[in-house]
């Protein structure tokens, strides 16, 4: 589907304008044919050229033209002093079919094709999405698909969504697409930021950028790495006109270890309505009509500041006095002797207890939300650092305020807006504890992976006037820590036997996790009740919310309103741990006997995830004559594959972490069978980016199998890509290894 493989290659979240008030068939049809005869209409040479060059005939797709139009403009709601925004988003690309792979990439469109918008001044906004195909056949024959005949996949009042298959696309024709995607809405609704990537997996010829915006806003962007500038004009009526163009972009790797925002070209662009008087200097507060190109990162942090004295003011008059009183209790719940807690212990116990306030804590008036849903939820994390900030200032531990950017986003030199940064805190005094708030599970002192070792702007508030809510504040910078291979390690303990017909195995196994591989297994498998229950006890919380709501004739009800979901969230489980076991062996297993988690990882003092199942597989045994074949390479689950274009690769590497997997296998040999092929589970792969080694020895009628892959280093520049194609190819060979059961002793 490729509209939706392009948004997320370019990672914006797309909020459109529209011109028409399309709130049934007919009047989506009129204004999907004037759009569609406006860009059909478009005088771009790219569109006409259907010649392919030589060097890239033998890609599997080439984009011979991509041009990228927004519009953007005010007037007056109809009736009121507010004013309304008309906002349109084009994006048309023609493209050489050059095999299936791609093909099947352009066979289908999903869109939404309206969509009703909250709004606080317009009744009548909503948004549209208009789409437009032709397809350009070897012969040299033009068909349009009728665009307006998408099957309706959604079909409700406020919202409408459309799928439509382009049936008779086929292996060497050329498609010329358009997405419009059209909004209205009043100016108290933020306009999305752009993204711009001059980079695709396959190459484009020529990528072409107008954009138009009224002169009541301000606009900023920045070029990265070799983007080209925009050519900023005005025009008759003050409205600033900006465009820019590449051509012959080289094909990329774009979904393999790659980071877009240091190794693209890329044009950001933020739309900010613009105010002079009295909103001037507030957050983010820019001229109308003014460009800023590559601002500071100096004028980013004054943004931050204000955003902080905001937060901190209203905060210490609220939210201070009640969490902090909160926290001062569940300490002392938990510290019933009274001693003191050591100060260089206090911030984890601070920190958990917010923890437990934001995320664990339950009372009548929440949703009833127990299930895996529950386990994907994130603060606002700017608030509840700022507030765990102001808590710990009044247990006499100061902070510094850490502005941490991602090693897949902007450097700390080339952000664009405060939301470039994370927040996290570092305890001043003693050695640093790190705290922030990526979710449920997040344990004190845990960084997340994509901020480890970048050096990062700090602000340390050091003192607040509270007359005025004033902030005094010194900048420095800090280089966050960072991991090992060996610290993130997805362990996998496995026994197994065979069923009576030597074709099914059963498998008992045990799940380690630790470090950054814990998180997304965490969010999948746990249980609200499980956890809230062990965090409730640590802290020292006497009676649960199931016994409160069952001592009080107002809530009862609720217990067993809760009583009901929990047991419905404990059936829906094991279908969780189904679905594990399948990513993780690429096999759906057939009896999935036992289920558990042994230790939840929620504190750092025990911070592994652990987990055991036992289940049975088929398919990995087949009969030859009266000896079997076992591939037993697959014990170690399903690993990478590269793809023939992403073996010769051109870029540095940019990986998740450094991380090791390790798998300690024994295999109980059936009575009357002797093993042949052993050898070959013997391998030792090992260079300065990682390695894959194997041993295998059998003992009486076991066979002990130890396999190792670790991967050393996060950035790898693209000299050592072989080496990496070195582990990962021995990881596969691994996979493909089988054994011989042979009949007779």
């Amino acid at each position: 589907m490729k509209f939706t493989r392009y948004l997320a290659l370019i990672a914006f979240t797309c909020c459109f304008l529209s011109a028409a008030n399309a709130q049934n068939d007919n009047d989506y049809k009129k204004r999907a044919a004037e759009v569609r005869q406006e860009v059909w209409g478009w005088n771009i040479p790219a569109f006409k050229n259907r010649t392919v060059p030589e060097a890239f005939r033998s890609e599997s797709g080439i984009i011979l033209a991509r041009h990228h139009e927004i519009k953007a403009a005010s007037r007056n709601n109809e009736g009121t002093a507010h004013k309304n925004v008309y906002y349109s988003n084009t994006v048309r690309e023609l493209v050489k079919i050059n095999d299936k792979a791609t093909l099947e990439e352009y066979s289908e469109f999903g869109f939404q094709k309206f969509k009703k918008l909250n709004s606080v001044f317009s009744k009548k906004a909503n948004s549209i999405t208009i789409l437009g195909v032709r397809i350009y056949k070897a012969d040299g024959s033009i068909k349009e698909v009728n665009a307006d005949d998408a099957v309706l996949i959604k079909d409700e009042k406020n919202d409408k969504q459309g799928k439509l298959a382009i049936t008779d696309l086929q292996v060497g024709d050329m498609i010329d697409y358009f997405i419009r995607e059209e909004e209205e809405k009043d100016y108290s609704h933020p306009i999305d930021p752009e993204l711009f990537l001059f980079g695709d997996d396959k190459p484009i010829l020529h990528y072409s950028i107008h954009c138009e915006f009224g002169k009541k806003y301000a606009l900023e962007y920045r070029a990265m790495n070799g983007a080209p500038e925009f050519k900023v004009k005005k025009d008759s009526q003050e409205d600033n006109i900006l465009d820019a163009e590449m051509e012959n972009i080289p094909s990329l790797p774009v979904s393999l270890w790659m980071s877009a925002y240091k190794q693209i070209p890329i044009l950001r662009l933020n739309l900010i309505v613009g105010y002079k008087g009295m909103f001037a200097g507030a957050i983010n507060s820019r001229n109308p009509g003014e460009v800023y190109r590559n601002q500071s990162t100096d004028e980013i942090i004054d943004d931050i500041r204000v955003e902080m004295q905001t937060s901190v003011t209203g905060m210490y008059y609220k939210g201070v006095p009640l969490y902090y009183k909160e926290v001062k209790s569940l300490l002392k719940q938990y510290n019933k002797k009274n001693d003191d807690i050591p100060k260089d212990s206090l911030p984890y116990y601070v920190y958990y207890a917010l923890r437990y306030l934001t995320f664990y804590r339950v009372g009548p008036k929440d949703p009833i939300i127990v299930g895996t849903d529950r386990n994907y939820q994130t603060p606002n994390n700017h608030n509840f650092l700022f507030l765990l900030n102001l808590i710990l200032r009044e247990f006499d531990i100061p902070c510094d305020i850490v502005l941490a950017t991602s090693l897949y986003g902007p450097d700390s030199k080339q952000v664009m807006s405060r939301n470039d940064f994370e927040f996290m805190l570092k305890t001043q005094e003693g050695k640093p504890v790190f705290m922030s708030a990526e979710g449920v599970f997040t344990n004190c002192n845990y960084i997340s992976s994509e901020y480890e070792g970048q050096r990062v702007p700090v602000i340390y508030i050091k003192s607040i006037r509270m007359m005025t809510g004033r902030l005094i504040t010194e900048n420095s910078e800090v280089d966050l820590p960072k991991t090992k291979a060996l610290q993130n390690k997805h362990l996998e303990i496995l026994k197994v036997g065979f069923g009576n017909d030597l074709q099914q195995m059963n498998i008992d196994r045990k799940t380690v996790l630790t470090g950054h591989m814990r998180s997304g297994e965490q969010k999948s498998l746990l249980l609200f009740e499980d956890y809230y229950d062990e965090e409730r006890k640590a802290l020292g919380v006497k009676e649960s919310f199931m016994e409160e709501f069952a001592d009080s004739r107002r809530n009862r009800s609720l217990s067993d309103e809760y009583k009901a979901a929990f047991a419905k969230a404990r059936e829906e489980s094991k279908q969780q741990f189904v679905n594990e076991i399948k990513d993780q062996f690429d096999n759906e297993p057939k009896d999935l006997k036992l289920f558990r988690v042994d230790n939840m990882g929620l504190r750092h003092t025990n911070p592994d995830f652990i987990y055991t199942t036992q289940f049975a597989i088929d398919g990995w045994i087949k009969k030859a004559g009266n000896n079997y074949i076992f591939e037993i390479g697959k014990l170690i689950g399903s690993q990478l594959e590269l793809k023939p274009d992403q073996r010769n690769r051109k870029v540095d590497v940019y990986m998740p972490f450094p991380r090791t997997y390790e798998y300690t296998i024994e295999v109980d040999i059936p009575a009357g069978y002797k093993v042949e092929g052993l050898d070959k589970l013997v391998q030792n792969k090992s260079n300065g980016s990682g390695s894959f080694v194997a041993t295998a020895q059998q003992t009486g009628n076991t066979i002990h199998i130890k396999v190792s892959k670790i991967y050393n280093n996060t950035i790898e520049p693209v000299s050592h890509w072989p080496k990496l194609v070195e582990i990962i190819d021995a990881a596969n060979d691994y996979l493909a290894q089988k054994i011989l059961l042979k009949k007779g002793a």
